[in-house]
């Protein structure tokens, strides 16, 4: 890719890579899909199977074995998998994108990283205390030092994996400053509770903290984040994963318009497909067209970041936009389906559910317009995300 254009060509890595993810998603994951809504175990399982096809290697460094395909190679997994099951997608993400946090410790990466970009042990990011996730400003003290280590009390909910995580990174306020804590989900204090939700796979985790010690060489200082309880981003520059559950929307919406055009194709109505009638002819095009959109502004927004020249006003619409328009395209094909679209065997009000945590995750549409009018210089605006 020449320097400053963008386009929706993929590199011939990129192509072999979507298409992998893209068979492995229809082939192994598709025709038990609906597993991942009420069993853990499938959810693992597919973890596993990941690991072993090298996903999550995906944005890894070379020098670490890994692809180094950046963002747009992240990208490309989550929206695949989308297509077929958010659940593993979602998993897929947090195995991809938390271990290159491990980087920065070497004790962490020595004993963890491996294992979990390999598939082989689960990892969790445990940031959302009680009082909320975007407030880190205003979250309690977790930990409290106690010679060579720290001490934590207090809890962490929805944790994506929390219920079978073998390893969490609890991100949490000491001394006014943000900390990552690394912990076995093993080791004595650690309790683990399933917090069940609408949608986007099985239960989350409540995970409750008494006592729990951590060594010092395992806790990393976050103040980058939160320092002297106060944003130390506040530029909108720092948007985490926001690209990831943009892809997952995206996935969402093709997932869902596929198997509704198909349906439409097979399905009639007096002896014609139901495809045959301009009035829904012309919802799956306009469908399509805003799916398009999506997609290159969510394309732009990735290889922007990997040329170096991430636009953050781009990092932060992009997600509102692809996210409610991935609710809006679920919630249409839904109702083309009939009744059968309310059926959960069906297999389509899940996307449905899951559409809607995508606007959830990440923070809400209003969260990043309030960053974008701030980045702007907006009178009296403040950011809602970072």
């Amino acid at each position: 890719m020449k320097e400053g254009i963008l386009s929706r060509i993929l590199t011939a890595e990129q192509t072999e890579l979507r298409a992998r993810v893209r068979a492995f998603a229809r082939e192994v994951v598709g025709p038990r899909r609906l597993e991942a809504y009420e069993n853990p175990p499938f959810l693992m399982e597919m973890s596993r199977l990941m690991g072993g096809e090298g996903f999550f290697r995906t944005m890894v460094p070379k020098a670490l074995g890994g692809a180094e395909m950046g963002t747009m190679g992240g990208v490309l997994v989550v929206e695949e998998l989308a297509r077929e099951c958010p659940a593993i997608a979602i998993a897929a993400m947090n195995q991809m994108l938390f271990p290159l946090n491990m980087v920065m410790n070497p004790v962490v990466m020595e004993r963890w990283f491996e294992d979990a970009v390999a598939g082989r042990i689960f990892a969790a990011a445990a940031f959302t205390d009680p009082v909320g996730i975007a407030n880190y400003t205003e979250h309690p003290e977790i930990a409290e030092r106690d010679g060579d280590d720290y001490v934590l009390n207090g809890a962490r909910y929805y944790v994506t994996q929390g219920t079978f995580a073998d390893m969490l990174g609890v991100g949490g306020i000491f001394e006014n400053n943000m900390h990552m804590f690394w912990i076995d989900t093993s080791q004595s204090g650690v309790k683990v509770t399933p917090m069940p939700k609408m949608g986007v796979g099985a239960p989350w985790g409540c995970i409750e903290l008494t006592d729990v010690r951590v060594p010092a060489e395992l806790v990393d200082d976050l103040s980058s984040l939160v320092k002297d309880r106060e944003l130390a981003n506040i530029s909108g520059a720092g948007t985490a994963s926001t690209h990831f559950i943009t892809a997952m929307s995206l996935g969402i919406a093709d997932g869902v318009w596929e198997k509704t055009e198909a349906f439409l194709r097979q399905r009639t109505v007096r002896e014609r497909p139901l495809a045959s009638m301009q009035a829904l002819q012309h919802k799956l095009v306009r469908m399509k067209q805003n799916i398009e959109a999506g997609r290159s502004m969510l394309y732009d927004a990735a290889q922007l970041v990997d040329a170096g020249q991430g636009d953050s006003i781009m990092d932060h619409l992009v997600k509102p936009f692809v996210s409610e328009m991935a609710a809006d395209v679920a919630r249409e094909c839904a109702t083309l389906h009939g009744g059968r679209g309310y059926l959960h065997s069906a297999g389509i009000e899940v996307y449905v559910r899951d559409a809607m945590g995508c606007l959830i995750a990440e923070c809400t549409s209003e969260m990043h317009y309030s960053t974008v009018a701030s980045i702007m210089g907006l009178p009296g605006a403040e950011p809602g995300a970072f």
